[in-house]
């Protein structure tokens, strides 16, 4: 331990590593250092005291003159040898300091008592200033941060540390003056800025103690901040209102770190809270409903309210609606069309929340809510007859009518276009007069978006019914022995057809059906129709001949004149009768001849009456009928005269042949028409043997 040093000329008391004194500015010479300094003297042997030096003379007279100093030598034994000659003086060493200071004492003992009562008295003030002056003295409320939200009147106010570590929403931001936003300030002493740190903290020796102090003010016990501040009262608040501030602060655990709060009480004053719009959130909203009574919807471009920031949407049903249901909608607000979304209590959202929409303020209550409405408006739906104008496609007659599907192009397009129709025959195949049948109907709902609903309710499904009554009057009937000539006239064109086939076929050959004409045909020139006869099958008008089976065959007669070339070149006018039998005549519902099969029988011969036989006297099964005239009876006397033409028919049938060849492409055409007309076939089996010469047109 160093002694205490003081300066030899005014006793000023001295710092160890001092070289001059800091009051007269006396150089101060350390004793120790002089002396470490200072070569250790050598041993000096003892020398007699040197008596009086007379002042030197010249020789006396008649005295002892020593002569000179022999080399000196080593020493003699037993002889006195003199000390060894003097080296010349060396320099005065420096005087002891301490010897000095101690003379200086002694010389001056009084003033130095009273500079060391001055000197403790000094040390003692040192001592209580350090102690006054070491903490780091912080005003408390520079250290938190206040946060005033809400609306005005009802604003809230959290206080907190304002530092980065607690801010309780770090990356929000604030507005100055002008509304502009600006980077937030947190308070010096919470600074991660070296610089900043040090100035803040004044009183730290170092960054490092200054780090020190910072954290001892963000120090933690169970998850919170030691230093906080309570209020006396931080909601409900209205701008202006004061709150009265007390920190809480754990006093030693500052000390210990060199820190000492000041005004620790205080009072703010709360501002900020903002005066907005009170908004309704189904303000201007009145929705429209669009379409038929039953159908209706809710018209989209109605769905908008007074705000743009809110949207609607139907929670309810919204489909299928009548004039007087009720519908719900849902009013939503919209966070992402607005600025500064707060809300006003962020513990309970229910509170509401403020917002700026185009720089105006406006506070809300509920961020969702909903609202009924009573649908309005809507058209009412004329009622129609879906099935008043629908027809049927048949094929056939009655009695052995077939109805293949529904006609609607009849029907008003507005309704054809949304109704699906549907034939409901159950087994049956075919119709005779009095027959029913339905027709099922789905109705779908562009039916009332078009304006009408059907006068029938539909059923769950969907479908309407309705049942049909087959009459003669709407549909085809066959010829039948109550036909009249005059009914044959819707076969015309039917006739012209076939007679022009044969008059194509034949002209140029030199047989009809086995009957020889005496050369060939230059020409078939007229067709004179004189008998019509209708065969009616058996079981016709009960319904039970087979649906691809002939039900009835018309035998229509011709005289036909024909111009014919013998071999020598000279033309001749001949007649013959050629019989055309059609199969299953019918007029159908719009007035037009049809036949149920295409295939055509003629049968030629050289009297009327022989045609009779070998046609309509033949055949079995059913019953033959003169149009106009009624039954026909068989004759049977010309049995042997028919036999004796079979054998001549029957040996023309080699010189028949190549005219068969030649129809032979016309009968693939109509084969498919065959099995319609194997009934009559059968029928006309006994006479096929005659009629084997027989050409189809």
């Amino acid at each position: 331990m160093s002694r205490p040093k003081f300066c030899p000329k005014c006793g000023n008391s001295l710092e160890d590593a001092g070289k001059f004194c800091g009051k007269c500015g006396t150089p101060i010479v350390d004793t120790d250092e002089a002396l470490a300094a200072q070569p250790a003297p050598q041993p000096v042997p003892p020398q007699p005291a040197p008596g009086p030096v007379p002042p030197q003379q010249g020789p006396v007279p008649g005295q002892f003159q020593p002569g000179p100093v022999p080399p000196q030598q080593g020493p003699i034994p037993g002889q006195f040898q003199p000390g060894p000659v003097p080296a010349p003086k060396p320099p005065k060493p420096p005087k002891d300091p301490n010897k000095t200071f101690g003379a200086w004492i002694k010389r001056h003992k009084l003033p130095i008592i009273l500079s060391g009562v001055g000197v403790v008295a000094l040390v003692a003030g040192l001592i209580v200033f350090f102690q006054l002056t070491k903490y780091q003295k912080i005003d408390a409320q520079k250290l938190f941060a206040f946060k005033y939200k809400g609306i005005n009147g009802s604003g809230t106010a959290v206080a907190y540390l304002n530092s980065p570590n607690a801010d309780p929403d770090p990356y929000s931001y604030v507005r100055d003056k002008d509304g502009n936003k600006v980077e937030k300030e947190y308070s010096d002493y919470f600074s991660t800025d070296k610089k900043t740190l040090l100035k803040a903290f004044d009183k730290a020796s170092d960054y490092e103690q200054a780090v020190e102090m910072r954290n001892a003010l963000l120090a933690k016990s169970k998850g919170q901040y030691d230093l906080k501040v309570n209020m006396s009262k931080s909601t409900g608040l209205s701008n202006g209102d004061k709150i009265s501030c007390t920190v809480e602060f754990d006093e030693e655990e500052l000390k210990d770190a060199l820190i000492k709060l000041e005004n620790t009480e205080f009072e703010v004053e709360a501002d900020g809270f903002v005066d907005g719009e009170q908004i309704d959130l189904f303000a201007g909203f009145d929705p429209k409903f669009t379409g038929m009574d039953e159908r209706g919807e809710v018209d989209d471009s109605s769905t908008k309210g007074t705000y743009p920031f809110i949207r609607y949407y139907l929670s309810s049903d919204g489909y299928n609606l009548k004039n007087g249901d009720k519908v719900t909608f849902q009013a939503n607000f919209s966070s992402y069309d607005v600025e500064d979304y707060t809300f006003i209590d962020d513990n309970d959202s229910s509170k509401g929340a403020y917002f700026v929409y185009e720089g105006k303020t406006y506070i809300i209550s509920n961020t969702t809510e909903e609202k009924e409405f009573t649908v309005s408006g809507l058209t009412e739906a004329k009622q129609v007859d879906i099935f008043e104008k629908i027809k049927f496609e048949t094929t056939g007659a009655i009695p052995y009518l077939r109805i293949s599907r529904v006609n609607s192009d009849d029907v008003d397009a507005n309704v054809k276009d949304s109704v699906s129709y549907y034939l409901d025959l159950g087994d049956q195949k075919s119709f005779k007069a009095g027959d029913t049948f339905k027709v099922k109907a789905y109705v779908s709902s562009s039916l009332l978006s078009n304006g009408y609903k059907p006068t029938d309710t539909p059923d769950e499904d969907g479908y309407c019914y309705k049942e049909f009554t087959v009459d003669e009057t709407s549909y085809g009937h066959y010829i039948t022995e109550k036909s009249q000539p005059a009914d044959l006239d819707a076969f015309k064109d039917k006739f012209a057809e076939f007679t022009k086939k044969f008059q194509d076929d034949y002209t140029g050959r030199s047989y009809l059906g086995g009957l020889s004409l005496g050369g060939k045909i230059k020409s078939i020139d007229t067709f004179e129709a004189v008998k019509d006869y209708i065969v009616i099958n058996d079981g016709f008008y009960e319904g039970t001949i087979g649906l691809y089976d002939a039900k009835t065959n018309l035998h229509r007669f011709y005289k036909v004149s024909l111009t014919v070339t013998d071999d020598d070149g000279k033309d001749s006018k001949k007649t013959i009768y050629a019989g055309f039998k059609f199969s299953g005549p019918f007029v159908d519902s719009k007035g037009e001849a049809q036949l149920e099969s295409n295939f055509v029988n003629i049968t030629v011969a050289a009297k009327e009456a022989e045609l009779k036989k070998s046609t309509v006297d033949k055949v079995d099964g059913g019953k033959v009928y003169e149009i106009g005239k009624g039954e026909t009876k068989k004759d049977d006397s010309s049995k042997k005269d028919d036999d004796s033409s079979k054998k001549d028919d029957s040996s023309s049938k080699k010189g028949d042949d190549s005219s068969k060849k030649d129809d032979s492409s016309s009968k693939k055409d109509d084969s498919s028409s065959k099995k319609d007309d194997s009934s009559s076939k059968k029928d006309d089996s006994s006479s096929k043997k005659d009629e084997a010469s027989s050409e189809e047109a």
